[in-house]
């Protein structure tokens, strides 16, 4: 059985922890793993890891990124999942970079950086800010978004980066599709990101797209490409039976908010049988 790669969303080691903790950044970095973090720009361009445009949510500031300096939401702190304020400041990306370049990589494309603005946002300046930090470690991060407008920008800018997509915005939440349409959401899928290394596919819509005969891992890896299935956290209900169609469907990655937890698992699914 080959055994998907585990991946840290937004940094998280376990389920309980506050997204971008720098001190899982450099547990994951040195363990190998790969791991996630949000991108988006304040205004005066500067990348910070956070999964919503607003502040409200994972600090203690308040109203949009985009119309705060860095200067703002360095005096800010994060807040953990509960709402409670911690001691630590937002991380940025510049921070991320710095730590990649002091423990290095050891695989490509490890470090994913899932992009929460839009492509109008990536302006020529903020490109060639980014471009730069990414530097000699850019074959470290894959760019991801569900649009592919903006990957594909990012992309250029930094030659080396991989390029990831997310076709979230093909299908309907409730995954109410026949065999066609699911069928449809791959042809979308390679027709709008050809130059994808990876596409990352909700969980649920692979086991939906199997279920109406349709194997989506299949068709948008015929070309070389990887699949990332998001997100399988270890509350699931029958997580096992679910990891193992998602093993047993080609796919090459797993996001999960409880890695650790998750490792254990897919290990013994792998251990022999007595």
């Amino acid at each position: 059985m080959q055994l998907p790669r585990l991946k840290w969303h937004m940094l998280r080691r376990r389920k309980a922890d506050p997204p971008f903790l720098r001190e899982n950044l450099v547990a994951a970095l040195r363990s190998g793993a790969a791991c996630e973090v949000d991108v988006v720009l304040t205004a005066d361009g500067h990348a910070l890891c956070l999964h919503d445009r607003t502040l409200d949510r994972e600090t203690t500031g308040h109203g949009r990124v985009a119309d705060a300096t860095r200067a703002e939401i360095e005096r800010l702190r994060q807040r953990g999942p509960d709402g409670v304020a911690l001691e630590s400041a937002p991380l940025f990306l510049d921070e991320v970079a710095a730590t990649v370049t002091a423990l290095g990589v050891p695989a490509p494309a490890l470090v994913q950086l899932d992009l929460k603005c839009g492509a109008d946002a990536l302006t020529a300046p903020a490109l060639d800010r980014l471009a730069r930090l990414l530097g000699p470690d850019v074959d470290a991060y894959i760019a991801s978004a569900y649009e592919w407008e903006a990957v594909r920008r990012l992309v250029d800018a930094a030659p080396g980066l991989h390029a990831g997509f997310d076709p979230l915005a093909f299908y309907p939440r409730s995954l109410a599709l026949d065999a066609a349409g699911f069928i449809d959401v791959a042809a979308r899928t390679l027709h709008t990101a050809p130059g994808a290394s990876f596409y990352y596919l909700e969980a649920k819509l692979i086991l939906a797209a199997l279920a109406r005969g349709v194997d989506l891992v299949g068709a948008v890896t015929r070309d070389g490409a990887r699949v990332d299935a998001w997100t399988l956290d270890a509350d699931l209900p029958q997580l096992t039976e679910v990891l193992r169609t998602l093993i047993d469907a080609g796919c090459h990655q797993i996001t999960s908010n409880d890695p650790e937890r998750l490792a254990g698992i897919v290990g013994d699914m792998a251990a022999p049988r007595a």
